[in-house]
């Protein structure tokens, strides 16, 4: 924290210019997103609304209802992946200015050639909003009460700081912090008890803006959106940004895998160049490719080429991930080719009516590009069968309502050779009391067990600052060998969200999971400012 405190003072000695955040997810139940942008934003009912994370599109988002600076959105793909504070991106609709309308700003006013100005704080906004700073600070504790007789019950407090500031205190400097320490505390069946500490730090970096904000450094912890293959890296990357292509390079070392800590063992060195429709065209589109390079103790690691390319218009939205490995030196002998496809992903929608969406795909990444801090039977369920070519249709009737169908080929993950069917049944917002509720059910078929997974969810807001939500699903694995055992699993439990003050959230939730003859109980509370 005085790392952070002395950052924050640094930044009050920087000259003023203002610059707007970017607008993200507020709040989430089982179906139901809601974002801080609303009709004066450019948003209207049925739009289509992108959550991205490190430039990939991670989930869809249909809007139901809208207000002058919020929206509430129908989740139809990615549920899994969303949390509260993910960015999300939409095709705004032009408002018409009213009298007093502010110059443009930004990047808008750079294109116009008209100077840069930047609105004034809103009054009442607190002292953090006013430097241009969002985020939270939330402390947490969870109970894992094990009920096999083996396990014990695990306690884990922890603490959370993320902070995003874009032109803190009016200056051209942004901010981006998120960091996260938890201490855990273990005791087992026979009275041993073990301990263990661990805090990590995902972002911790400064950028400074330049030439009308076509210019960018970053210095620290950080994502590149342009370089998704490479993930997170310690060091410094540059920018240049025009309305139409940009370019930029970074040079940097992975984290140590175990604890996040600094390292130096991996670098990385690598530039890109990316090129994009015109703003508010019709058809928006975007590829970029860069050169990258890894090395371990000053041998090769990996070097390759990534390429990203993405379509959207009113019908068609497509999202396509390549990387291309060159292979020299001991790589070349292992993989017999001097060049070899990896990282592949490809998936694309199209709305065939207003009420009807096809969409399809292909994954045979390693590795999720996303990570959650809540894993369920059900997204362990889906992680293990991630890989491999999916297909599917889902229909949107009476506004508020939709059901799905998809199909899935997978191998390479954990679950091998297998296919699953999953059919999908969501409601937002249906009668007086706004409740939102999502119905899954799954088959499946495996090289050594196949079953059925269901579960159901519904949540409804209680009043302004009051959310809950319940859910449970059971899923029965039927062996196909002898020694390939059946086992019955079943999960139930509820969150509770209040706002005890207009920034200050209460969250407590209970969870039973039973696997066989064993199972756990667990419990989990959370109190959260957000600023």
């Amino acid at each position: 924290m005085r790392v952070l405190g002395l950052l924050l003072a640094m930044m009050g000695m920087v000259a003023p210019v203002r610059a707007a955040t970017p607008h993200r997810i507020t709040y989430l139940t089982s179906s139901t997103a809601y974002i801080d942008a609303g009709r004066e934003d450019g948003i209207v009912e049925g739009a289509r609304v992108e959550v991205v994370k490190g430039g990939v599109v991670i989930a869809v988002l249909r809007v139901t209802d809208v207000s002058s600076h919020r929206a509430a959105c129908a989740i139809e793909t990615g549920a899994q992946a969303l949390e509260v504070g993910a960015a999300v991106r939409y095709e705004a609709v032009e408002v018409p200015p009213r009298p007093d309308t502010a110059p443009p700003v930004g990047a808008a006013a750079v294109e116009s050639g008209q100077p840069i100005e930047f609105a004034a704080a809103k009054p009442g906004q607190s002292w953090m909003r006013r430097m241009g700073l969002r985020g939270r600070i939330g402390v947490r504790y969870l109970t894992v009460i094990d009920q096999s007789g083996y396990g014990g019950t695990v306690s884990q407090p922890s603490l959370d700081v993320r902070v995003d500031g874009r032109g803190v205190n009016g200056s051209n400097f942004d901010l981006q912090v998120d960091v996260r320490a938890r201490h855990t505390y273990q005791t087992v069946a026979d009275g041993t008890q073990y301990n263990d500490g661990e805090a990590r730090v995902y972002r911790f970096n400064g950028a400074w803006r330049t030439m009308g904000d076509r210019f960018r450094v970053t210095l620290g912890r950080q994502f590149s959106s342009a370089l998704t293959s490479v993930s997170t890296f310690d060091g410094v990357q540059t920018e240049y940004d025009r309305a139409r292509w940009g370019v930029g390079a970074f040079v940097g070392a992975q984290p140590a895998p175990i604890d996040y800590s600094f390292s130096t063992d991996i670098r990385e060195y690598g530039g890109f160049v990316r090129m994009r429709s015109r703003p508010l065209a019709a058809a928006r589109w975007e590829v970029s490719a860069a050169a990258i390079g890894s090395y371990q103790l000053g041998e090769i690691n990996r070097e390759y080429i990534s390429l990203v390319g993405r379509y959207a218009n009113p019908r068609l939205s497509l999202f396509g991930q390549q990387d291309i490995d060159i292979n020299r030196g001991w790589r070349a002998e292992v993989e017999n080719a001097g060049t070899s496809l990896t990282s592949t992903f490809l998936t694309g929608r199209y709305r065939l009516t207003p009420s009807l969406d096809l969409d399809a795909g292909y994954d045979n990444r390693r590795n999720v590009l996303v990570y959650r801090d809540y894993v369920s039977p059900e997204t362990l369920f889906d992680d293990s069968y991630r890989r491999g070519v999916w297909g599917g249709a889902g229909v949107r009737f009476a506004r508020r309502f939709r059901a799905g169908v998809s199909a899935r080929s997978s191998s390479g993950g954990s679950a091998g050779d297998a296919m699953s069917y999953v059919g999908l049944f969501s409601a937002s917002r249906v009668t007086p009391l706004h409740i939102d509720f999502r119905l899954r059910s799954t088959r499946y078929d495996n090289e050594r067990t196949e079953g059925w997974m269901h579960s159901l969810s519904g949540g409804v807001q209680v009043g302004p600052r009051w959310a809950m939500e319940i859910y449970g699903g059971v899923r029965d694995d039927f062996g196909k060998e002898a020694t390939t055992p059946d086992v019955h699993t079943s999960w139930f439990g509820a969150n509770v969200d209040v706002g005890l003050r207009q920034s200050l959230y209460l969250n407590v939730s209970g969870e039973h999971n039973g696997q066989g003859d064993s199972g756990y109980h667990q419990l989990y509370s959370s109190l959260s400012w957000r600023f």
